[in-house]
């Protein structure tokens, strides 16, 4: 739901309609970076803040376009890169102790034990943390979907930072033992089972970032240390960030919309900014 690097304050305003908001100026154009969750559990809505600028922004910009993620688009590419290689199998990458237990925490889902073995642990990671997020009451529907649908009835043309073939290589390529440990993570309640993602996302809807940055080392969702998805994720911010300053040479405002973690830490997209001489400051209320 989340990822990126360890969060950083970078402005505490007193009160906020909502969500985690940045205005960015530049010589001609402005961005607007919000900060969003992929899944929101029932009963959350987009803020006050969201709402208001998906309308009134010129043209939204995502992860990925939304037309990429459609079934018929995107399967193709996942199944491409799900499967294992002639000889491969799951069960032979995970080992005897761990393979059991992916085995009996995925039956409900009802996949032939054949078709399991099929997969590559990546995928099989994708599957553990859809069903945990489904069974905390969380939708499919998150943030993303939601802007989407607010800037194309507005009529503001929505765009992509990169591609869903990107952003699945990124995964496909992880190191073995990397995949591996991140299935031992998902395996295993958190460090405090108290702290739940419906915490984080009532935090976010209420714009409480000093609230997030307690919540979330503890909540699985934070790549700790400087491992290989570490590295992979700040080579992605640094890879947006030619783009996001050519928006800043176009007029009017663009909406920006990742995931939240993708804006805080020292390599998050707001200090990557920052360090590049604009300026960036968070964003309470709506304008009148």
């Amino acid at each position: 739901m989340l990822v990126g690097s360890a969060p950083r304050v970078v402005a505490r305003p007193a009160a906020t309609a909502g969500g985690l908001l940045w205005r960015v100026r530049g010589s001609v154009g402005t961005l607007l970076l919000a900060g969003t969750l992929h899944r929101l559990p029932a009963g959350v809505d987009l803020p006050p803040l969201y709402r208001h600028w998906c309308a009134e922004a010129d043209r939204l910009l995502m992860e990925v376009d939304p037309d990429a993620l459609e079934l018929s688009t995107l399967l193709p590419l996942t199944m491409e890169r799900a499967l294992q290689p002639p000889g491969g199998s799951l069960e032979a990458d995970l080992g005897p102790l761990l393979w059991p237990k992916v085995e009996v925490r995925l039956a409900p889902l009802g996949l032939a034990p054949e078709l399991l073995r099929q997969l590559r642990p990546w995928a099989v990671l994708l599957l553990l943390s859809g069903r945990e997020l489904e069974r905390q009451g969380f939708a499919a529907d998150g943030v993303d979907q939601r802007l989407a649908r607010c800037a194309a009835a507005a009529g503001r043309p929505v765009e992509g930072l990169e591609t869903a073939a990107a952003q699945l290589n990124l995964l496909a390529g992880l190191p073995l033992d990397q995949q591996r440990r991140a299935i031992e993570q998902a395996l295993v309640e958190p460090r405090r089972p108290e702290v739940r993602l419906a915490e984080l996302a009532a935090a976010w809807q209420r714009g409480e970032l000093g609230r997030l940055e307690a919540l979330l080392p503890d909540s699985g969702v934070v790549v700790g240390g400087d491992d290989p998805l570490e590295r992979r994720l700040r080579g992605r911010h640094r890879g947006w960030l030619p783009r996001l300053e050519r928006e800043l040479q176009r007029p009017g405002v663009t909406l920006v919309a990742v995931g939240l973690l993708h804006l805080l830490g020292e390599q998050g997209l707001v200090a990557l900014l920052e360090r590049a001489g604009y300026r960036v400051e968070r964003l309470g209320a709506p304008s009148p």
